[in-house]
Order: C-alpha cells, then structure tokens, then sequence
C-alpha cells in the first residue's frame, strides 16, 4: 500500500493546492509533505515503511504510539494513529517543528499539509479489506460498506492507483476545471 499512500498524499496536496493556492514557492513543498504524512498513520505497525525510516527514532516512536493507543482505543494496530485526532496532533506538531526554523506562512502550510496527508492514509486504509474502523473517530465509528473495499496489492488497489494517477495528471495540468 506504500505506492497508494504516498500517490493519495500528493493529489491531496495538489488538490489543497488547486482549492486554496498558497505561495507558489510552496506548491512543491505542500505536495511533498502531504505525500509523506500519509505513511504516519502506519507508525503504529513494527513492519511499516513508517516505522523503519529512521532506526531506532521511529522504531521507538512505533512502540509509543501502539502502547497509547492500546490504552485508549483498545487496540494497538489501526487505532488511535489511524485517527483524526493523530492527524491533527501531526500537523500541529508539524507546523510548530518548521515554524521553530521558518515562520510564517511556510510554518502554516506544513502543518496542514502534513495533519491532511496523515487523515488521508488513514482514509485509504478505511477502504482495504481490513478496514480502519477510526478514520473518523472520535466523531464517528463508520465503516465503508464492503462493496467499496479493496484488498491490498489487488486488483482494487490498481483501480485505485490509476484512478490517483489520472486526477493527479488532470490536477497538474489543470484540465480539472473544464
């Protein structure tokens, strides 16, 4: 799912972009963080891309995360990091982390970019066969119906992927607004 979380990350970041134009300068910078917030929410699993980047900073992380969210949501996989409520703790703490080295607007778009990228991996991880029952927790506990959902690495997710690929192409070239 590695492909599909970062690809939902960077339309998501060119859509924000496309909706609410920041700087220009930040277009690419928007777009990146979005891409790489959607593999947060899989800090809570030991064998995530997420878990391993940074050896032992996120492998520590991982077992923080799994540990709360255990004691909160009873669950350590799919939990509390697959949550808004994450999601917006990660963008918060993104925009504060950059507004420490570059304030103002940069600080601003990071933090969105990264608490909307997070949501978004957590929302693709709603729509596999596993499911995500927290995506929208604690507001809700919805479930998409099965007929929506896909299993990893099938051909669902290859739907998916070309579905990203061809909004990502018509977001960049701005043929969306037709």
């Amino acid at each position: 799912m590695g492909r599909t979380h970062a690809l939902s990350g960077a339309v998501l970041g060119l859509a924000v972009c496309a909706a609410v134009p920041p700087p220009p300068v930040l277009v690419p910078v928007v777009v990146a963080v979005c891409a790489l917030a959607a593999f947060a929410p899989d800090l809570d699993h030991p064998s995530s891309t997420a878990s391993r980047a940074l050896p032992p900073v996120t492998w520590l992380l991982c077992r923080a995360i799994r540990w709360l969210s255990k004691r909160l949501t009873g669950i350590s996989h799919r939990g509390l990091s697959h949550s808004p409520v994450f999601a917006a703790a990660v963008g918060l703490l993104a925009w504060w982390g950059t507004g420490l080295v570059l304030p103002g607007a940069t600080a601003v778009w990071t933090g969105v970019a990264a608490g909307a990228g997070c949501w978004i991996g957590a929302i693709g991880d709603e729509l596999t066969s596993a499911g995500n029952r927290f995506a929208f927790w604690p507001l809700a506990r919805l479930r998409w119906p099965d007929v929506l959902r896909f299993r990893t690495g099938g051909t669902g997710e290859h739907v998916v992927v070309g579905a990203l690929a061809i909004t990502g192409v018509a977001l960049v070239t701005g043929s969306w607004s037709w």
